[in-house]
């Protein structure tokens, strides 16, 4: 049997299909049914499985996206939220609906993402089918279920994600029903199925409507309008005949799902530094508009390569460099975007190629060069040219086999060898590099808070514990409380933070925890060995990563009484200057000892240390905010090093110097009970080399 490229285009009678020997919808829909149920219970395996071992643990990125949610569920309603460089509001007003039903958990923050990419990989079957054919739809299906850059984004909490169903619901519902073999009796029914119809003016006001929310949920977002415009070019150029029958109901879209985002654009366009999402990664773009192609040219070449050669360098989203496809399914990608050109009257190939170009080229003038997150609008269609160059492939390949071996039976086994190797091969691919390698790299791990989450899985082991301080990056000392919330299981653990390259915190009670993340300076592991009461515990990972090394109840300490208190709650207990002779340009460190006596307020809390000349003027110094104070109780303790270096040229001469803490965001100061803001301490003397 000779095997017939798929026609795309509309047809003129049904008599016409039914000569072309062609199945009928109920038929192929059977035939669809099955394979889509193994599809999307592999789609949702590779989604749901090993949830807490890859990613390994919190992105810094979630965290500040679920303060989001969580404010939205206490009541707050942006138009737009301006914060972390600018966010679209619409997914996080659907993250906060399932944190507020599912909890505030690993489960209830990734099940929204989880189902949003299986729900994908079903709408790219469904869009697939009508650009192409089933056979090729099944195919991208199955790639996108088991494949590197879906399944990263689909495990993420971030809102990338939120665009894929809402763009291939719009694509869905505008693109036009071709009239062939697997709808040829539908579309005889009383009208013939298409745009021009739309299935009714309510079609155009949900896929208006699936534009809006995608717009308003990320950036990338706003390729979805530009993709129906260059569609609505192409048929201008190469079909006005279905331009004249689905250009309304594109328009239509386009219109609802504008008027429906104005609010948000107004409130963008009425915030100062909404713009600054440009000036991060749009250097390119901005170098560009002032005359220099330069970059625009390395940045579009880093972004074509990155199907074979190189993808995104990341290693936030990708095992750095990581190209979409292996080589294999990369030349069938190939053939599939060279077979759109030669049919590139064909309204399938003409609306892929449409597709793939506008949603690559937003990496065209922004970093990184082949940003995955940048080119989230692609990734759909990527996969279904992919698929359809396979489909090529091995239907070529079942023709051969039908005409040398005249048994109609084995007529399609090469299809499907090619379509199951091909899915099988980013299978193992996956698993390898997404399940192994990326979620196991020492820098993902840091990035993404692993030894944050391993620590939540020891104390969740030692119900005995009940509290803790916890040493971690001075980057993370805001967002790892969160992180360690979100995975204990339990929650009576009382935590403490703080970075242990310049301070220790001793709990009234408990262990002391030093994580990877951050390993303490040797002055300060030195100071926990000599308080600790017993040996050390080390939490590692089952791939051999030492994740947190714990420390058992420290001795009581046989400090002096505390000297003063500032705003009632930080008390000085002492102070020791270590320093020998102290010259012009000397560094100079000063330890001072503090103890909590009432709960603070202010998390970004920061202790000050000033030397004053003659004229109180601030010669040197040193500002620490290394704790996270609002998690300190009463009770605990804190040894501070603080360090700074002297002019070069200062003068010779006795030289005083003053401490005290303050609120950075303000620069108010806490008063001393005698109303000052600041503690005068012993002078230095500072003398002559």
């Amino acid at each position: 049997m000779r095997y017939a490229i798929r026609n795309t285009q509309y047809a003129t009678s049904v008599p016409a299909a039914k000569r072309s020997g062609i199945r009928n919808t109920q038929h192929a829909a059977r035939g669809s049914i099955w394979p889509m149920v193994v599809i999307l219970t592999i789609a949702a395996a590779f989604r749901f499985v090993a949830i807490g071992d890859a990613p390994p643990g919190w992105r810094d990125d979630e965290l500040i996206e679920f303060d989001m949610d969580r404010r939205i569920i206490a009541g707050w309603r942006p138009l737009f939220i301006a914060e972390a460089e600018g966010h679209e509001p619409f997914y996080h007003y659907l993250h906060a609906g399932t944190i507020a039903l599912f909890g505030e958990n690993i489960i209830g923050y990734k099940w929204l993402p989880f189902a949003f990419g299986c729900l994908s990989v079903a709408l790219t079957f469904s869009v697939a089918r009508r650009m192409f054919d089933r056979r090729a739809a099944l195919l991208a299906a199955g790639l996108m279920a088991v494949s590197f850059w879906p399944i990263m984004y689909a495990r993420l909490g971030l809102r990338h994600i939120g665009i894929l169903p809402f763009m291939l619901g719009t694509f869905g519902l505008l693109y036009p029903i071709p009239f062939t073999a697997e709808n040829a009796e539908d579309t005889h029914r009383s009208t013939r199925r298409k745009l021009g119809d739309l299935r009714g003016l309510g079609g155009i006001l949900i896929a208006g409507l699936l534009l809006a929310a995608a717009l308003m949920t990320y950036f990338a977002g706003r390729a979805l309008p530009l993709i129906l415009i260059g569609f609505l070019a192409y048929l201008l150029i190469f079909n006005r005949s279905v331009l004249r029958q689905v250009g309304p109901g594109i328009a239509g879209a386009i219109v609802i799902g504008a008027l429906l985002s104005a609010p948000m654009f107004a409130e963008i366009a009425r915030t100062p530094g909404a713009e600054k999402r440009t000036e991060v990664v749009g250097g390119p773009l901005i170098a560009a508009l002032r005359g220099d192609l330069r970059p625009v040219l390395e940045t579009a070449l880093g972004t074509l390569g990155m199907f074979t050669f190189a993808g995104d360098p990341e290693s936030l989203y990708n095992l750095p460099g990581r190209p979409v496809f292996d080589w294999l399914t990369g030349a069938a990608f190939y053939l599939g975007a060279l077979l759109c050109v030669v049919r590139l009257k064909q309204i399938g190939a003409g609306f892929a190629l449409v597709w793939l170009v506008v949603g690559i080229a937003p990496a065209f003038v922004s970093l990184p060069a082949a940003s995955f997150s940048h080119t989230l609008a692609a990734l759909p269609v990527a996969y279904i040219v992919a698929a359809d160059g396979a489909t090529q492939i091995g239907m070529w390949a079942s023709d051969k086999v039908t005409r040398w071996q005249g048994r109609k039976a084995l007529a399609l086994l090469p299809f499907y060898f090619v379509s199951v190797s091909l899915v099988l091969l980013s299978s193992l691919l996956t698993i390898r590099d997404y399940f192994g390698a990326w979620a196991n790299d020492p820098f993902v791990r840091f990035q993404y808070h692993g030894p944050t989450r391993d620590l939540a899985g020891w104390l969740d082991r030692h119900p005995e514990v009940q509290s803790a301080a916890i040493g971690t990056h001075p980057n993370e000392l805001y967002l790892d409380p969160l992180a360690l919330q979100l995975d204990l299981a339990r929650k009576d653990v009382k935590a403490r933070w703080f970075n242990p390259q310049t301070a220790l915190v001793l709990p009234s009670e408990g262990v002391v925890a030093i994580s990877a993340m951050q390993p303490p300076d040797p002055e300060i592991k030195d100071k926990i060995g000599g308080l600790s009461s017993g040996p050390v515990q080390t939490v590692s990972t089952p791939a051999g990563f030492i994740a947190v090394d714990v420390y058992p109840v420290p001795r009581v300490m046989d400090l002096a009484k505390t000297e003063v208190a500032f705003d009632g709650s930080m008390g000085l207990l002492r102070r020791q200057i270590l320093f020998g002779a102290i010259h012009p340009g000397s560094q100079v460190a000063q330890w001072t000892d503090w103890q909590v006596l009432a709960s603070i307020s202010d998390p970004r809390l920061k202790l000050f240390t000033h030397v004053l000349d003659g004229k109180n003027n601030v010669v040197a110094g040193d500002d620490r905010g290394d704790v996270n104070a609002v998690t300190l109780l009463p009770g605990d303790l804190i040894f501070q090093r603080s360090r700074f270096t002297l002019p070069a040229d200062l003068a010779p001469g006795r030289y005083q110097i003053e401490i005290g803490w303050y609120h950075p965001e303000t620069g108010e100061r806490l008063l001393l009970p005698d109303g000052s803001d600041r503690l005068l301490l012993d002078p230095i003397e500072v003398t002559a080399p």
